[in-house]
């Protein structure tokens, strides 16, 4: 009996241990751990396409591709505060010659980049503190070009909050998902050389809104009372997720001026959510208390980098950034106090109503008058702003039909494109039935990002994270239809046992449209399997079209060049007067201001325009600038360009870069911006039909007469050096089409060949060349130019001697070559200069202090 008892006793005690290890294997295997398992999977696939594919191609040929706009500029701010760590210029003299310019980027992200790189520089140092000096280039290159794919991949995380926090965590996983694949605008500014700050800013304000949703969750039954009280227990949850909404919110303001433009969200939803709650006899001091430490929060942290003298400006650190974040956190307590008191007194809703209505009526018409135009003017472009590609509508107008049928959207989002619409509807059905602040704070922030994309196709980056939340949402939804409800919080083996075929169906659906039909996706390729959208639009990271030819032949300016006179890595003090005190020594450097920032970056030159848009010039007044000089119909005209522009008694500019994309692709865009597009085209009738082929007009510009020309008849402007051709990108593949047809329709006889795809250009005041000929002759002066990659060009003047027999010629260059402390050109006449009158000719030769001082050579022909 007792052998009886010990066994039983024996086999419950195995049973319970079997029980146990078969909880600890199924606790195991619970569904929240195969979530967390999956968003790590989805954030190593979103890290991979963006980081390790493109990476042969980025790293290539010794130099980092980065993106040559305003990547290259934000690395020059990189290794700036490396230098002055965490300081860095907010007045840059390195560009915009001849005034400087003030700078409107925040400080966070290169701080970041230059943390890293400083951190990542002591490691390599064997944690020595005792070597000084900055981390090596390849370092600082490197971090900075991971910061994008890095950031890309990051956001996946606070996507997959925010869906599980408004409805569940099936909505997270697939925005999370969806945000990781989307092709467009979000891919592109998240791809490894992207160093720019708009993923960033994508970054930061949604894991804003992630610390928003979370705090007005927790919050929702705090009044003022608990403060009154110290009731710590039931605040320290929401002031903490409050608080942390205001750092986010403080770096996406430290990260980009701008933002604080979009403070207007928040703000925008705290008044609705005050009338809902309002309206249902709700307490809305939450809602104070949550915006009010967020705001306040924010405002401390933009404080250190105001700049009283910046007045109101939304660009730069300003008296604006002061207002709206702490001004808005008093009218989220004046808000909250006006509706309590409404309520103790059992006034109705409408009241409340009005008082808001007025409340914003009034604030938007002092806005109006103090800061005219300030959302309009930066949210809708117009002029020559509408040439910007990324500031273009993205549907091309605001018309129901366009964007019902934009390709543009539909091409960057898909199906999501319409699933967020249905989502933003299913979201106001929510709205008026369950009132839960939550769902308000996505949909006004998913409407207002849709309309400033529609607005300006950069912003599509921005609301691509809306397009995954809100298809996530809504794929969620068609999920709970089918009953996956009923897989929550159950053990995978459970969950496994309860598959039916309405849940294949479903997730089938459901990744059919979110996932796999991109209306415009790329060919297939191999690399990223059934996405291949993704991988072919990152494969080749952010190198620009020509890069390569633009670094040879900026970097040869940088070492073959005058010292402009200024220390590249100083910083400078803002002047008074808004006009930086350039020495005598430094000068400016002409080109289209898309190409500013390189050649501050990789030439350590000053250019005149850069691509913050300014320099530019044109508009009505035909103002002095990169559109007027570059489309300027006569070299007369573009020294008056140059000169109008010009300080200490010399021209605007020593030096002129172009390249073939500017000869051959934009040039009339340069004309849109001078509001002077006319007459550079001609209607020709060809075999294939009637074309618009480029008039006498496109070729008289100056930069035809520098580019396509090489100078050829100029008198002040010298080819200096050139990269190798580029055939195989735009305006470089179509040179010899624009050289033929001015060949076959003007009788011209240029070479139908590739030329250097970017060019380098001096401004010189020429040798004069005079004499005395026969009266009344044709003379003509001409000589053969050599260029640094051996092709030759033919240089020549006519000129007519006048009835005394004198004539004259300014040509641009020397036969003596180059002489020390100024411009080491490798490109050059073969020999001495021909002229000749009649059957006389004589060689002469041109010294190059002759050409720089405008001295005279005397050659008579007679």
């Amino acid at each position: 009996m007792a052998k009886k008892s010990i066994r039983k006793k024996a086999v419950r005690t195995e049973k319970i241990q079997d029980e146990k290890k078969e909880d600890k294997v199924d606790g195991f295997f619970k569904t929240k751990y195969l979530t967390y398992i999956v968003l790590f999977a989805i954030f190593l696939f979103s890290f991979y396409i963006r980081g390790i594919v493109p990476i042969q191609n980025v790293f290539s040929r010794g130099i980092v591709g980065f993106a040559m706009d305003d990547s290259v500029f934000q690395m020059r701010l990189v290794e700036n505060t490396i230098y002055f760590f965490p300081n860095r210029i907010f007045y840059d003299a390195f560009t915009l010659y001849p005034s400087g310019s003030q700078l409107s980027w925040g400080p966070l992200f290169g701080q970041m980049i230059a943390f890293f790189s400083l951190f990542i520089g002591f490691i390599t140092n064997n944690w020595n503190p005792t070597i000084a000096g900055m981390p090596s280039q390849f370092i600082i290159d490197t971090v900075g070009a991971f910061f994008p794919a890095v950031f890309g991949a990051l956001i996946i995380f606070p996507v997959y909050v925010i869906g599980k926090e408004v409805l569940d965590e099936k909505a997270g996983l697939i925005g999370a998902f969806l945000i990781s694949i989307l092709p467009g605008q979000f891919i592109s500014r998240s791809v490894l050389g992207f160093t720019d700050h708009h993923i960033v800013e994508a970054f930061f304000t949604t894991l804003m809104m992630m610390f928003f949703i979370m705090a007005i969750k927790r919050a929702e039954n705090i009044t003022f009372d608990h403060w009154l009280n110290k009731d710590w227990t039931s605040l320290k949850t929401p002031i903490a997720y409050s608080i942390l909404a205001g750092i986010t919110f403080g770096a996406y303001l430290l990260t980009w001026t701008y933002g604080v433009l979009f403070a207007v969200i928040f703000g925008i939803f705290i008044v609705v959510q005050y009338i809902i709650d309002h309206f249902k006899g709700k307490s809305t001091e939450h809602l104070g208390i949550v915006g009010i430490i967020a705001y306040v929060v924010a405002m401390i942290m933009v404080l250190p980098y105001v700049d009283i003298s910046n007045g109101f400006s939304p660009g730069t650190y300003s008296l604006m950034h002061l207002t709206v974040t702490g001004g808005a956190a008093l009218v989220f307590a004046f808000f909250s106090l006006v509706s309590r008191e409404m309520n103790k007194r059992n006034m109705k809703g409408d009241y409340y109503l009005l008082f808001v209505s007025g409340t914003i009526i009034i604030s938007l018409i002092i806005i109006n008058i103090f800061i005219p135009g300030l959302y309009m003017d930066f949210i809708f472009k117009s002029g020559g702003g509408l040439s910007i590609g990324e500031a273009a509508p993205t549907c091309g107008d605001f018309s129901l039909g366009s964007i019902i049928n934009c390709q543009n959207a539909i091409g960057q989002f898909g199906y999501n494109y319409y699933l967020a619409f249905i989502g933003i509807l299913i979201l106001g059905y929510f709205i008026m039935k369950k009132s839960k602040a939550e769902y308000t704070l996505l949909a006004v922030w998913s409407i207002f990002i849709l309309v400033i994309m529609l607005a300006q196709n950069r912003f599509s980056y921005y609301y691509a994270v809306n397009v995954a939340i809100l298809a996530g949402f809504l794929g969620s939804i068609i999920l709970n239809l089918a009953d996956w409800k009923s897989f929550d919080s159950n053990s995978l083996v459970e969950c496994a046992r309860k598959i039916r075929f309405q849940h294949i169906f479903s997730l089938i659906l459901v990744i059919a449209f979110i996932a796999f039909l991109p209306v415009n996706a790329s060919p297939y390729d191999m690399t990223c399997g059934s996405w291949p959208w993704s991988c072919e639009q990152t494969k080749w990271g952010a190198i620009g079209e020509g890069e390569y030819e633009w670094h040879d032949a900026l970097n040869w300016m940088r070492d073959n060049t005058p010292d402009p006179g200024l220390d590249y890595y100083a910083i400078y003090e803002k002047p008074k007067n808004g006009t930086y005190p350039y020495p005598d020594t430094a000068y400016g450097v002409m080109s289209w201001w898309d190409y500013g920032h390189i050649i501050t970056y990789w030439g350590h030159r000053i250019p005149n325009a850069n691509p913050f848009q300014a320099g530019i010039g044109g508009g009505s007044s035909h103002a002095p600038g990169a559109s007027t000089f570059l489309i300027a119909p006569t070299e007369e005209k573009a020294n008056e360009v140059l000169d109008k522009l010009g300080i200490n008694g010399k021209p605007g500019a020593r030096y002129v870069v172009s390249n073939a994309y500017m000869a051959y692709s934009i040039l009339e865009i340069f004309a849109i911006w001078d509001q002077s597009n006319e007459g550079y085209r001609v209607a020709v009738r060809t075999s294939q039909g009637t074309i618009g082929a480029p008039s006498m007009k496109y070729f008289n510009t100056m930069e035809a007469k520098l580019h396509i020309f090489d100078t050829n008849g100029l008198h002040n402007y010298r080819l200096v050096h050139e990269s190798t051709p580029n055939p195989y990108v735009r305006g470089g593949n179509e040179e010899k089409w624009y050289k033929n047809v001015y060949n076959v329709l003007y009788g011209g006889n240029l070479p139908v060949e590739d030329s250097g795809y970017a060019k380098i250009f001096e401004l010189v005041k020429g040798a004069n060349i005079t004499g005395r000929a026969p009266p009344n002759s044709t003379v003509t002066i001409s000589n053969t130019i050599k260029t640094n990659i051996g092709r030759t060009i033919q240089y020549s003047q006519t000129t007519t001697s006048s009835s005394d027999g004198t004539y004259g010629f300014t040509v641009p260059y020397s036969t003596t070559g180059p002489i020390a402390g100024e411009t080491n050109f490798d490109t050059k006449p073969v020999g001495q200069y021909s002229v000749t009158a009649g059957n006389v000719t004589k060689q002469v030769d041109v010294g190059e202090r002759d050409v720089l001082d405008g001295g005279t050579v005397t050659v008579d022909l007679k």
